[in-house]
Parts: C-alpha cells; structure tokens; sequence
C-alpha cells in the first residue's frame, strides 16, 4: 500500500512538472538573471512585465527559533533527531540535525515537512487517512527542479499565517509520536504569545 501511495505520488509530481511552462520551474528571482536586468526603470521583470509575487512564507530568524525549541524538546527526551523547516516551496529554510542522529532522520524530517506542506494538515492525519484508504486532496505546487521527497508519516506539521499553509516543520529519528512532539514544540515557539 505505502508503495503504491509513493508511486501514486511520484507520478502526480511528475505530471506537476510537465504541465508547468519552463518559465515556472526557474528558481525564484532566477529569471532575467544575466540578462542586464536591474532595478532600474520599473518593469521589474522581462519585456516590461511585472515578477510574480514571492510567496508567503518564513523567515530564517523564526525557523532558527522553531528548530531550537524543537531540539530542546528532543533533548529532553533524550532523543537525536533531525529537524528541518521547509518553506512554501518546499525549500530548506533551517535545518539541524543532532549528534547522533541517524542518516534516515535527515530525508525523514525534510519529507515530513514537505508532506505537511502538501496536504496542509499534520502528517499524522495523512497517515491515519493511507492507513484506512481514505483518500485525501493535497494541493501540489511544483517545486523548482531538484529532489522532491515526502514522507507522509507523523512528525510534520503545517505552518499557518492568515489561514493559509506558508512553511512546515517535520522532525525525524525518533517514535512518530515523539517527532511530532518535538515539531509542535518548534511550532509553539514560533507562536505569538
């Protein structure tokens, strides 16, 4: 079932990418580089026009404190886990794994965050909904090229702001339980108090 799933995954990823036009799949603020474009003269963009807007998302300060907390957390419980914080891209924001942390605990918890992102819910839910075949909607964003690993187990949880999923955080290397513990504790560092 779990491979099927991954498949499944695999393919709606790759359709993603077939479908976007070239342009779509430049990383952000790569398109125009190289090509004497600057800020003068306020097109900002190509033939006059306008960039895309960057997408809501986190920033390095606040992810560095979310993974902190989280690591606390594990610590606490004398756990070495690995703790990333992905943006609405799915791209790396922070990172850290803890001494003693197994190689798996890297990809688990950068998949965990990207699986959050994706479904926009806490991966213990998209587990819960593989496990008794209840099918779920995600919304895909296709990432710039590169790696796009998820791993739809708990340990991640979805980052809100206005209602809407702008980064995730996912913890792996430890019981899922645990992972999700310490990704909470990330999460309610993070929160306004």
């Amino acid at each position: 079932m779990t491979r099927k799933l991954v498949l499944v995954f695999s393919l709606v990823m790759a359709a993603a990418f077939a479908l976007q036009p070239a342009s779509a799949q430049a990383p952000q603020g790569a398109q125009g580089q190289g090509q004497g474009q600057g800020r003068q003269g306020g097109g900002g963009g190509q033939g006059g026009q306008a960039q895309a807007p960057r997408p809501m998302g986190i920033d390095v300060a606040t992810a560095k404190k979310m993974v902190a907390a989280a690591e606390a957390a594990a610590m606490k419980a004398n756990a070495n886990v690995a703790i990333a914080v992905v943006d609405a891209n799915g791209d790396l924001v922070y990172f850290e794994r803890m001494d003693g942390a197994s190689a798996r605990a890297v990809t688990s918890a950068q998949g965990k965050a990207r699986a959050a992102l994706m479904f926009g819910m806490p991966t213990k839910a998209v587990q819960d909904a593989m496990q008794a075949g209840r099918p779920l909607s995600a919304t895909i964003t296709a990432p710039v090229a590169g790696a796009w690993e998820i791993t739809p187990m708990q340990g991640g949880l979805p980052i809100m702001k206005d209602g809407k999923v702008v980064a995730a955080i996912g913890a792996g290397g430890s019981a899922p339980a645990n992972d999700e513990a310490f990704a909470q504790a990330g999460l309610d560092a993070a929160a306004p108090k």
